[in-house]
């Protein structure tokens, strides 16, 4: 099979070209606007990847035919959607509509779509729809003067368009992915202040479904290769939900930190309270299940280092989940 990734020098992407690649019967083509060979050197050298550096916002040359297009490159990162909210809408819907114009009038198996829990928040948090929260769920905007909803609302416009452009498609909302090389992350944020010696903790009393971006992966790849997921929406996440305060304790516990008084400050505005997906459609359709436990994925985060080093990658594209 060939493939198209987008966004493949951020975290989800990283992680799922390598996945798809590690087959030598499939050939990976890399889009991302920065070079493979910075957080990649393992795939970077691989017979069977090929990149290709180019920024979506602008209408790329011609693409490579390919079986499958794989779109992750957004602009996330929570504390970008309150300081650079226009760019982050610019980043998301300009790159999907060009994408999308490159392969609207050509054959492929599907076009498969990251899109974002936080665009059905409004139903949770204004409409009291059920949680854990279906695909089916509503989908809109909380405050249109917030500019935190430049992330949601332009992701929601993308998948719109995905579905508009009558190519074979699958939406995925990943639901708090986290894992080694991922930054703009609560996870990784906390671990760095901890290590300086700061236990500020911010929105400690929210709730979330933490994956771990093996599961995630493996979630993923199960799509692609289910005929049953063409023209469906799906959610990937956990099946427990827990605090923020409760995963913090978990981080600093791992940390020989037990001792340290945390500095709990309340989430910022527009930050949803819950997020709960409910996954019964992927585990119907591809038989999926959660294999890392959180202090396992919380292990194999923290016990790798590079931290430091990966905060230069702040402004790449990356998709995951944030706070």
């Amino acid at each position: 099979m060939k493939y198209l990734i987008t966004g493949t020098s951020g975290f989800i992407g990283s992680h799922l070209a390598n996945r798809l690649s590690k087959n030598p019967d499939n050939y990976v083509y890399c889009l991302d606007k920065t070079p493979l060979n910075i957080t990649s050197p393992d795939l970077y050298i691989k017979e069977n990847v090929e990149e290709i550096i180019h920024n979506l916002r602008v209408p790329p040359p011609m693409l490579p035919d390919v079986d499958y297009v794989i779109h992750l490159a957004a602009f996330n990162g929570t504390k970008h959607f309150y300081s650079k909210a226009y760019d982050v809408i610019k980043d998301n819907i300009l790159t999907t509509l060009n994408l999308i114009d490159s392969y609207k009038d050509r054959k492929i198996k599907r076009f498969i779509y990251s899109g974002t829990p936080e665009s059905t928040v409004v139903s949770t948090e204004y409409f009291n729809y059920g949680l854990p929260t279906d695909e089916k769920a509503p989908v809109g905007v909380i405050d249109v003067k917030n500019k935190r909803w430049s992330y949601a609302n332009s992701k929601a416009l993308g998948e719109q368009a995905v579905i508009a452009s009558d190519l074979p498609y699958t939406i995925i909302r990943y639901n708090n992915v986290y894992g080694p090389k991922q930054v703009d992350h609560f996870i990784s944020e906390f671990y760095d202040r901890v290590c300086n010696k700061e236990y500020s903790l911010y929105g400690y009393e929210n709730t979330r479904t933490f994956i771990y971006i093996d599961d995630a992966i493996d979630a993923t790849e199960l799509l692609i290769n289910t005929q049953d997921a063409t023209n469906e929406i799906f959610n990937i996440g956990g099946d427990k939900e827990t605090t923020i305060k409760e995963v913090a304790e978990t981080i600093l516990r791992l940390m020989d930190k037990e001792d340290v008084n945390l500095d709990l400050h309340p989430a910022p505005e527009g930050s949803t309270m819950r997020r709960w997906p409910d996954t019964t459609k992927l585990k119907s359709v591809t038989g999926f299940k959660q294999k890392v436990s959180l202090e396992e994925g919380l292990t194999k985060t923290l016990n790798l280092q590079g931290y430091e080093t990966l905060k230069v990658l702040d402004d790449l594209d990356e998709q995951g989940d944030n706070v």
